[in-house]
Order: structure tokens, then C-alpha cells, then sequence
């Protein structure tokens, strides 16, 4: 009977001392929680501290801010700002997010958002997000936003992956002369070959020659005079004139001219060395012309594109392509060439557009995009 007790003692002291142990398994699992869990007391206490020492951080950044507008009567430029924040940075600059908010990330990996810093903080806006053109749009700033750049009043062309950010401006910068009268080239731009025994005794008139290099050389030329309107600041990466190759190279700039040569079976070209002299045609102009026209942009400009035109007998036109008030493309003269070699230029005024290429990490620090309050560009990010 004794043994059979000894038995009963036995088993219930085995069962209370597991029930002990679970017991003690949850209340270790119950402290470590209130240690390090998500709202434990070690959590608690590293959330405290990062929030001291972030405020440290910002009431020291707001002594320095402080100092500089005693010694400027109370006023803060951005740069001064960004000179102080990049002081607290760990790599020394200033971040943003994709909602345009700037922040700084501390030697701790603490990020603080500027706006935290100066209430007057606003977030950062991007060319790339304001800049859109909608050609069924209704008001002329959504179709086409206004765009202030270099003095010049311009309106947004495109912006997209393969043309990027360009803005045209809104009207003629100035006259251009083309042909006879064209400044940007010389007769001996132009070569015929043998020009010292005139083939044939025809007569070689510089009026035709220095017409002949202006269609030659026009869609470099006015994409280079395009580029005399770009500022310094570089914001604007290439320039180009209207009509000219739209979309961009694999380094992200415009492309030059592309057009081959003119050849052809008429006996004369070859008679008076003029096969392969002259710029061929080319339809570059049609991309933009068709932009132009669904934004409903209104601009009257040269077009760098070229138009050779034969008739029957084989004699040719180099021509010259506009875009006149109605936005519709015509065709003007440079030069005429006959069968017996001669030729005759003749010169034409049109107006000049230039179109930029912004870069696209441009920022926009004010404006509206309308005609009377149009957008502002910034600084680069």
C-alpha cells in the first residue's frame, strides 16, 4: 500500500513541475515582448532617444538658420538653407522624394524632412510632371503650358522618353536671310569642281554658288543659330530649329543633319560636275509640323528641312521649307539650275524659332503656365 502512494506523490509532483515550466515559458514570452516587442520597453526607449537626438538635430540646424537671418535681417535665401542642411547631411546633400519633399539623412541614418526644419519648405516640382502637352485639352495651358526661358516666352513641345522635355518659343525671335544675302555661308562653300577651267564656259556667279552652300549647310546653320539663344546656366542641354530631326541621339542631344547627296541619270550633272553637290530632300519637318499644328501653337518659322524639286527637261529648284501663320507648310526659292549648267540664286527673309532640350531633372519655382504667369524654370536636382 506505502509503495502505491509513493507512486501517486510521484506522478503528481512530475505533472505540476511541467505545468511550472509552461508556466514560466509564457511569462519569459510575456517579458521578452514587453522588452523588445514592437511596443516593448527597450523599443520604447530606442524610439525616445532617436526622437531626442533628432530634435537635438533640428534645434541646432534652427540655432544656425537663426544666425544667418541676424546677419541678414531676418532673411533666408535657399542657398544659405541648403548650405546648412547639407552641413547635417552624412554624404553633405539634400534629398527628395518622389512627391518633391526634400529631406537630409544624418551621420545616425536619422531622416528629417527640411519641412520639419523651415515651415516654409515647400515640396519640390518637376519640369517632367508640369510640363505636358494634351492636344485635347480645351484651355491653351493645359494643351500646351507657358514656359519663361532665357527672357524668351516659349511653350512646351514635348515631353516624352524619346524626344525629352523641349519648349518652342512662342513667336519669331528674329528675321533670317536666306540664299544670295545668307550670312552664315560664302561662295566657296559651295564647289562645282573645276572651277578654274569653267567646264563648258559655263559662268560660275557667286549669287548662285553662296545660294547653292545656304541649301547646302541650312539645317546645320539654323540649328547653330538656334544654339546662340542657349543661356549659360545649363538648364537647356542642345537647341535646334524647327523642322529639324525631333527626336534624340543616344547621348540624349538633337541630331545634325542627315540628308545624302542629290545624284541622278541627267546627262548635265555630270557634264558640269554637278552630281552629288546638292542636299537631297527630306521630310524631318513633318513631326513637328504635325505637333505644332495639334497643340494648335500658332508659329510662323523657317523649317530646316529641304525640298530639291526637277521638272521634265531636268532642270531643278532648291528650295526651302516655312511654316506660315496658318501653320501650313510652304516652299520657298533658293536657287534655280538649268540643263546648260548655269544657275541663278535668289535670296528670301523668313522668321526664326528655336526649340531647347531642358535637362530632366529640372525643378519649376514658380508660375502657372498661362501667357501671363508662365512657369519659371529652377535649378537642377
Amino acid at each position: 500500500m506505502k509503495q502505491k502512494n509513493d507512486k501517486a506523490i510521484s506522478g503528481i509532483t512530475l505533472i505540476a513541475l511541467i505545468i511550472t515550466i509552461i508556466i514560466l515559458l509564457i511569462l519569459a514570452s510575456v517579458s521578452v515582448a514587453t522588452l523588445v516587442g514592437e511596443n516593448g520597453i527597450i523599443t520604447r526607449a530606442r524610439e525616445a532617444k532617436e526622437k531626442t537626438e533628432r530634435a537635438e538635430i533640428i534645434e541646432k540646424v534652427k540655432i544656425d538658420i537663426m544666425e544667418v537671418q541676424q546677419k541678414k535681417g531676418g532673411e533666408l535665401a535657399k542657398e544659405d538653407l541648403d548650405e546648412i542642411l547639407k552641413s547635417y547631411d552624412k554624404d553633405g546633400t539634400i534629398k527628395i522624394e518622389d512627391e518633391g519633399n526634400r529631406y537630409i539623412v544624418t551621420s545616425k541614418d536619422y531622416k528629417i524632412m527640411v519641412a520639419d526644419i523651415w515651415s516654409e519648405e515647400a515640396p519640390v516640382i518637376f519640369a517632367k510632371s508640369v510640363l505636358k502637352v494634351d492636344s485635347t485639352a480645351t484651355d491653351t495651358a493645359s494643351k500646351s503650358p507657358y514656359v519663361m526661358y532665357n527672357n524668351l516666352l516659349c511653350r512646351v513641345l514635348y515631353n516624352d522618353d524619346t524626344h525629352g522635355i523641349q519648349i518652342i518659343t512662342s513667336k519669331s525671335v528674329e528675321s533670317v536671310t536666306l540664299g544670295p544675302n545668307d550670312e552664315m555661308v560664302t561662295a566657296s562653300d559651295f564647289s562645282y569642281g573645276d572651277e578654274e577651267n569653267e567646264i563648258g564656259s559655263i559662268a560660275r556667279n557667286a549669287a548662285f554658288k553662296k545660294a547653292a552652300a545656304s541649301y547646302n549647310n541650312v539645317v546645320d546653320n539654323l540649328n547653330n543659330k538656334a544654339k546662340s539663344y542657349m543661356n549659360s546656366n545649363g538648364i537647356v542641354t542642345d537647341a535646334r530649329c524647327i523642322g529639324s530631326i525631333a527626336t534624340l541621339n543616344n547621348d540624349l542631344r538633337f541630331q545634325g543633319d542627315t540628308s545624302e547627296m542629290w545624284s541622278d541619270t541627267y546627262e548635265f550633272l555630270t557634264t558640269y560636275g554637278l552630281n552629288n553637290k546638292f542636299k537631297n530632300s527630306d521630310i524631318n519637318y513633318l513631326e513637328d509640323v504635325n505637333q505644332v499644328n495639334s497643340l494648335e501653337l500658332g508659329i510662323e518659322s523657317w523649317l530646316s528641312s529641304r525640298y530639291l524639286q526637277t521638272n521634265d527637261s531636268g532642270a531643278y529648284n532648291l528650295l526651302i521649307r516655312y511654316l506660315n501663320k496658318s501653320s501650313k507648310v510652304g516652299a520657298t526659292y533658293l536657287a534655280y539650275g538649268w540643263t546648260d549648267g548655269s544657275g541663278k540664286g535668289v535670296g528670301s527673309l523668313g522668321d526664326f524659332v528655336p526649340v531647347f532640350l531642358l535637362k530632366s531633372n529640372l525643378t519649376i519655382e514658380g508660375g502657372n503656365g498661362t501667357s501671363e504667369n508662365p512657369y519659371i524654370l529652377g535649378e537642377l536636382v
